[in-house]
């Protein structure tokens, strides 16, 4: 009875794993630009919120199995939860738990850095041209991500010293207080002082990062398409560019034979068409993106369906620009009720006991 009723806790863990990692996956490819999508960036990212979900997700079947153990008519021990029933679970919890707390540690300090810094060291024009190889690739994310683990290291080394620092007079910190100090258990205060200032740095660039999202995604969805259709603009660019590249031959024939190379006004008008072809070269692929040119037969339905339901986007827009309004006309009211009629002011935080202005959310709930 006992592996029967362990094996479904564990293997409905494994199913709902199962559909997380298809859920990841279509989450990373949903929002990665196409033109930037890099294989190697795509699994390290669905393996790591696949991992970051499961870590998530066994705390649930930690409570599980230690429920599975009790009777839920007579709240006692089952009769099968003997002492050695008991330990083989909690030793199996242990497994899986460092098992992913590990797998958590190495990818997020080691492998998500050295992959994004590995793609971010990638130079198109550079290995063109045969001056970047793979090897200096992973010279230069092998010497970033050594950097971003003295940095962890520092933060770990600050925790861990300045809880006691400053109730220790100078004078006292010998060899023996720094002896005394390693002997203790201060781990988990160098953690919580590493991860509270990176989650403080890290709330503040989500709020300066998202918060525009509220006013800038119901103008995305009002704001009307283009007026050259995605096809046209193609053709269009397509060409322009076969225009500008004859006209470069040309300019490039014309020189060809003379010592002095291009005169001063054949030279201005070439780096002006060069400067053009790469603009028209940009233009040519995100209207080839646009109309799904070289996507697979999934992301073409999609932007055929967004064309259909169009019009509902215009109404979402116009909703959800009503709804950020709502929400900032109720912050404001109650920044301005709380500012006039709190009792204690600052002291307290602006603490209200009871709103004197109409707030409208207060009044939906």
């Amino acid at each position: 009875m006992a592996l029967i009723q362990t094996s479904l806790i564990w293997v409905t863990y494994a199913v709902a794993i199962a559909i997380l990692l298809i859920v990841a996956s279509i989450f990373v490819y949903v929002y990665q630009t196409p033109r930037d999508r890099s294989a190697s960036v795509t699994i390290v990212c669905i393996f790591t919120i696949l991992s970051l979900l499961a870590t998530v997700l066994l705390l649930p079947v930690d409570i599980a199995l230690v429920s599975s153990t009790n009777s839920r008519t007579q709240g006692i021990k089952k009769d099968w939860a003997t002492p050695d029933a008991v330990d083989s679970i909690v030793y199996q919890l242990k497994i899986v738990y460092y098992t992913l707390y590990s797998l958590d540690a190495v990818l997020c300090l080691l492998v998500v850095p050295f992959t994004y810094f590995l793609h971010e060291e990638y130079d198109e024009v550079a290995t063109e041209e045969g001056t970047q190889t793979l090897g200096t690739r992973l010279w230069g994310a092998f010497k970033y991500t050594i950097a971003f683990l003295l940095l962890v290291v520092i933060l770990f080394l600050v925790g861990f010293f300045i809880p006691v620092a400053g109730h220790k007079d100078p004078k006292d910190m010998d060899l023996d207080f720094f002896k005394n100090l390693l002997t203790e258990n201060r781990g988990e205060q160098a953690l919580t002082f590493a991860l509270g200032l990176l989650i403080a740095i890290g709330t503040v660039l989500y709020v300066l990062y998202t918060a525009p999202g509220l006013a800038l995604l119901p103008l995305a969805l009002i704001k009307t398409a283009p007026r050259i259709s995605a096809p046209t603009l193609a053709a269009t660019t397509s060409s322009q560019l076969e225009q500008n590249r004859e006209r470069q031959r040309q300019l490039e024939g014309r020189n060809e034979g003379s010592e002095g190379g291009l005169d001063p006004r054949d030279r201005r008008e070439l780096e002006a068409l060069v400067r053009e072809e790469r603009t028209l070269v940009r233009r040519e692929r995100l209207a080839a993106e646009a109309t799904g040119e070289g996507q697979n037969w999934f992301v073409r339905v999609w932007m055929k369906m967004e064309a259909v339901f169009r019009p509902l986007k215009l109404l979402g827009g116009l909703f959800l620009l009503l709804v950020s309004l709502f929400i900032f006309a109720s912050i404001l009211i109650t920044g301005i009720d709380k500012a006039t009629h709190s009792t204690c002011k600052s002291s307290c935080g602006f603490i209200l006991a009871h709103p004197r202005l109409f707030q409208p959310i207060n009044w939906l709930m």
